[in-house]
Parts: C-alpha cells; sequence; structure tokens
C-alpha cells in the first residue's frame, strides 16, 4: 500500500504545481488528480503540456474522480458516459490504473429495488468503458445523515446495501472504495471489511468520527482526520490490509469546516502524521519525510580559504 493525498478528500484547492509540491514535502507517495481538468487544458494546449508538473514530479497517480452524476436521466447519463473515452485515454497515457465514483444516496426516481438495477447497469457500462484502458472503477457509498434529505426514496446508505450492490456488478475490474467513516457510520464491522478480498479492494480512505457526534446522528461534516482507535479501529485496518498484501492508495480524509483557520499546510501535515503514526502501530514501513532527510545530513562548514 502507500500513502496516498487526495486533496478534494481534504478540502483542499490549489494549482496542480502547488497541491504537488504538497504532497511531496509531506512524503505522499502518490496523488489522485482531477482528470476532467487536465482534459480540458490538454484540449486547449497539448497532453504534454498539461501534465508536464505531474511528469516531472517523482510522484504516481493514484486515481481519478469520474464525475459522473449517478443519478441523472437516461440523456445526461449517456452523454456523461460519452466523455469518459478521451478522459481514460488521458488515464492510459499516464499509466493510471484507478478511477472513483460515488454512488447516490437517495434518488426521486425510483424505488429500492428498480433503481438498484438501474444503478447495477450503469455501474456496469463505465466499468466497460474502463477495461480496455486496464482502470478499475472504485465505488464508494456516502453514509452522513443529512445527505438524503428532500428525496422520495432513499438507496445505499450502509454497508449491508453497498456490498450487496457492487458485489452483484459482473464487470472484473470493478471494486470497493473502503471509507472507514462512512464504514463506521453505514453500520459497518471489522468482520465486514476483512470478508472482502483484496483484490476487490480498489482504494482506502480513512477518516473518523467527530468526538463531539455520534455514530448514529453523524454528518458529512462530523468527518475528522482519522484517529487510532474508535467505532473502528485503524491500526486494525491497516494491519489487515498488510496482512493481505494490499497494493493501493491509502488516504487521509477530513471535513474541511473541522479545520477553519488553518493553512493547506497544516491540514496535509497533520493528515500525513495520522497515517504515518497509524501505519507505524500497523508494522507498515514509512519512509521519512524529504525535509527530515536533509536534517540528517551531517554540517560540515565550508573550509576557510
Amino acid at each position: 500500500m502507500f500513502k496516498n493525498f487526495s486533496p478534494w478528500l481534504l478540502g483542499i484547492n490549489g494549482r496542480q504545481s502547488e497541491l504537488i509540491e504538497l504532497a511531496l514535502t509531506y512524503g505522499f507517495r502518490g496523488m489522485d488528480v482531477d482528470m476532467a481538468d487536465m482534459l480540458r487544458r490538454s484540449q486547449r494546449t497539448s497532453l504534454e503540456d498539461a501534465t508536464k508538473y505531474l511528469r516531472a514530479a517523482d510522484i504516481k497517480i493514484g486515481g481519478f474522480d469520474l464525475g459522473v452524476n449517478l443519478d441523472a436521466d437516461d440523456d445526461t447519463f449517456t452523454a456523461q458516459v460519452a466523455t469518459l473515452h478521451p478522459m481514460a485515454e488521458i488515464a492510459k497515457e499516464l499509466l493510471v490504473k484507478r478511477a472513483y465514483l460515488r454512488l447516490p444516496v437517495a434518488t426521486d426516481r425510483l424505488p429500492y429495488p428498480e433503481y438498484f438495477e438501474t444503478q447495477r447497469a450503469r455501474l456496469n457500462q463505465i466499468a466497460e468503458v474502463l477495461a480496455p484502458r486496464e482502470i478499475r472503477l472504485g465505488v464508494s457509498f456516502s453514509a452522513g445523515k443529512e445527505l438524503a434529505e428532500g428525496k422520495e426514496f432513499e438507496f445505499i446508505r450502509d454497508v449491508e446495501g453497498f456490498i450487496a450492490l457492487v458485489s452483484s456488478i459482473p464487470a472484473a475490474n470493478i471494486g470497493y472504495i473502503i471509507d472507514t467513516f462512512d464504514w463506521v457510520v453505514g453500520k459497518g464491522t471489522l468482520e465486514q471489511l476483512t470478508s472482502i478480498d483484496a483484490e476487490k479492494i480498489v482504494a482506502v480512505r480513512l477518516g473518523s468520527v467527530a468526538s463531539d457526534a455520534t455514530v448514529e446522528t453523524a454528518k458529512t461534516t462530523d468527518r475528522v482526520l482519522p484517529e487510532k482507535e474508535g467505532a473502528l479501529a485503524h491500526v486494525s485496518v491497516v494491519s489487515h490490509l498488510k496482512s493481505v498484501s494490499y497494493s493501493g492508495p491509502v488516504c487521509p480524509t477530513a471535513s474541511s469546516s473541522r479545520y477553519k483557520g488553518q493553512t493547506r499546510e497544516n491540514t496535509v501535515q497533520k493528515g500525513q502524521e495520522a497515517i504515518d503514526s497509524i501505519s507505524k502501530d500497523a508494522g507498515v514501513h514509512v519512509a521519512p519525510l524529504p525535509m527530515d532527510l536533509i536534517e540528517d545530513v551531517p554540517y560540515e562548514p565550508t573550509p576557510a580559504i
């Protein structure tokens, strides 16, 4: 597994060069990218120009969000799928192996059984677009208690429904994004997590429920940086991932509302420290930060002339 920086999962924005610098400074080996933006910039100039910073940096691309609204009407969804082809071609050129999608939490379109089949077909269709480019589709769900408000029909809100949907899709390149905040709020257990085959885990995102919230009432804004213990012990999660030779990205996540007034650098540093501390306790080797390596170089005064 490798420590991965996903800016949007920490509520961070910035130019591509700035985000890459943050990732490298705090020892992230991978980074998620905005592939839609990269496609737009490559169409304005060239692919080489749009990807020059990524190519120059010693960092792998963890994955990218597809930006598809799975609750869209049929015509809109078809148009969105059409845009995936050029985006996936750029991803293939950059050797990206993972793409991400989030399931709808609720809908006004169809009751659960019919909507389940609609989503099953749509996810399979998207996976088939990605398969020839050797890109895996990671699927996540959202469990925040406020997200289904105003919709007629609830959809995937818990781990049981999440596993049932993803496991029912025939495409071989589809799998799970394990998000520990949503896993806990969605009534998931460590036993359910460890029952998933390692090759079906596309990405892992670590986040905790804030101490002033409860699992039963937690909203999306109650997500804080991952803590070692809690309703789902992160050290146990990472220990399991190590034991099954999981080789994908592990990202820190948090709601930006919980870290107002802090700089981007401070938030990223705290995310890095949280992941590193959990990983060390789980027996995973953690490489020193670039700044630590510089500090370890012995000082040799310049000889007098």
